[in-house]
């Protein structure tokens, strides 16, 4: 049978229980619900909803991190590299992965071995990233490199409102990339400012949009053995078609590129015959006209904490 493995979490970890799952579908929702409203809708108490919490977290069951989209942040390029590998494809992963402007890195079942995502300044700084990880490696057979042209509004990235950011909105901001969670007080520990200072700062930023709050299921956890990344050859405009396609629950992080396959996006489905039943659907959509799926076979690197650090 067809399966993606965990991204995150140990595969022998025992079944979520009803009370694990209430949990996790209200902080997929607000990744910053309160203690007190997670318990009163969940029917338990504060300490043991504080209990599960802490242990969804340790064993990677989710993971809650803020977002900022990049360009928020100076980086004007967002850009997807595919690849062909020769021989072994975690050794190629490895290669990759020495590069901290890849935040993202799988390997996939499909047309392609690795994807790797990554964001910079500029194109020439991608011109020079390519050169130091990617031209000239032994290891890969094939390589594409597409820019990320846009998200759709259902995406994390769409929808902020772009403003000049201070030394403390990054630092600030930082701190949320590592914990989307982490207390006022924290925050002001650590930055360096004061606690009511932390959170009128933390509000402004989510306010505008600049920050958002994501939590991330580890799709096995919740009965999603089959992920992975799609693409779509389109005969409409990008916007229209995304914007049927961004109805299909299954369906995240819907962006257009550059390239063969104009939108992109992810899928998570429960089994193979989801997957099927899914493709099926994408097809139907208006203006669709071919759909490339590629299944994730491991995840290597999934980060957000990108260009948050203060000039000095």
């Amino acid at each position: 049978m067809l399966r993606s493995p965990p991204r995150y979490s140990d595969p022998n970890l025992s079944p979520l229980d009803d009370a694990d799952r209430k949990l996790v579908s209200m902080l997929l929702a607000d990744g910053r619900a309160s203690g007190r409203d997670l318990a009163q809708q969940t029917g338990i108490s504060e300490a043991n909803v504080s209990r599960r919490l802490a242990r969804l977290i340790e064993e990677r069951s989710i993971r809650i991190v803020g977002f900022v989209a990049p360009e928020l942040l100076g980086l004007e390029v967002q850009f997807s590299t595919w690849i062909r590998v020769k021989g072994c494809v975690d050794e190629a992963a490895k290669d990759l992965l020495k590069h901290p402007e890849f935040s993202f890195v799988t390997a996939l079942f499909g047309r392609w071995d690795l994807i790797a995502y990554g964001v910079v300044p500029s194109t020439e700084a991608l011109d020079a990233l390519l050169d130091r990880s990617i031209r000239g490696n032994p290891k890969l057979h094939r390589t594409n490199t597409e820019l990320v042209l846009g998200f759709h509004g259902k995406s994390p990235t769409a929808g902020a409102t772009a403003r000049e950011l201070d030394r403390t909105d990054r630092l600030i901001i930082r701190e949320v990339q590592k914990d989307g969670r982490i207390s006022f007080t924290d925050i002001a520990q650590n930055v360096g400012i004061s606690a009511t200072s932390a959170a009128d700062r933390f509000r402004r930023l989510t306010t505008d949009g600049i920050v958002r709050i994501l939590t991330l299921a580890d799709p096995p956890r919740v009965d999603l053995g089959v992920c992975g990344l799609w693409g779509a050859a389109i005969r409409r405009p990008a916007a229209e078609v995304m914007a049927e396609l961004a109805r299909l629950p299954e369906l995240s992080f819907l962006c257009t590129f550059s390239g063969e396959f104009p939108v992109h996006g992810e899928f998570q489905a429960r089994d193979g015959s989801h997957l099927d039943e899914l493709r099926e659907r994408m097809l139907s959509v208006p203006g669709v006209d071919d759909v490339e799926l590629n299944v994730q076979r491991q995840l290597y690197r999934q980060e957000f904490a990108w260009g948050a650090l203060p000039e000095a």
